[in-house]
């Protein structure tokens, strides 16, 4: 390369530098935004199916776990009671499922397989289970003890 070539090429690189550093910091500021965007769109999917999944578990309460959990029979937590769901809750959910599913005999109360509904699946029973436990009143205001760990 001649020498002029090369000067030629180092004035052309001062010159085109700061534009070209200009232009990859701004695709590097649209990709953070785009991330954000991304990040945003998968947050509102996400609550959209929790908001699907709790509908649908509100349909299978009310048509078949509300008749023992709104009144509290054979020993069943009622909805919303933070002291009666307690106990259960701190067994964890997948115990609640498996419970739910299998039915259970316990000390003082008892739950039919599937509350009694064997044509629920195992996706029925743990939407119905999501949505009881959406349900919890963290306020004091409904903490009667009145269903017992089963």
């Amino acid at each position: 390369m001649t020498a002029s070539t090369q000067q030629y090429f180092s004035t052309y690189r001062k010159h085109i530098q700061p534009f070209v550093l200009a232009g990859l910091f701004f695709l590097g500021a649209c990709s953070t935004q785009n991330q954000s965007d991304n990040e945003s769109a998968s947050r509102t999917a996400k609550e959209s199916a929790l908001n699907m999944k709790l509908a649908a578990g509100k349909t299978l309460y009310e048509s078949n776990c509300a008749s023992c959990h709104d009144s509290g029979s054979s020993g069943a937590p009622k909805l919303g009671n933070k002291e009666a769901w307690h106990g259960r809750m701190a067994e964890g959910k997948d115990v609640m499922i498996k419970k739910a599913i299998t039915g259970i005999d316990g000390k003082i109360g008892m739950m039919p397989p599937r509350g009694g509904n064997t044509s629920l699946s195992d996706e029925d029973v743990k939407a119905a289970i999501l949505y009881m436990t959406s349900k919890i009143n963290t306020s004091s205001e409904n903490t009667s003890p009145e269903s017992p760990v089963l």
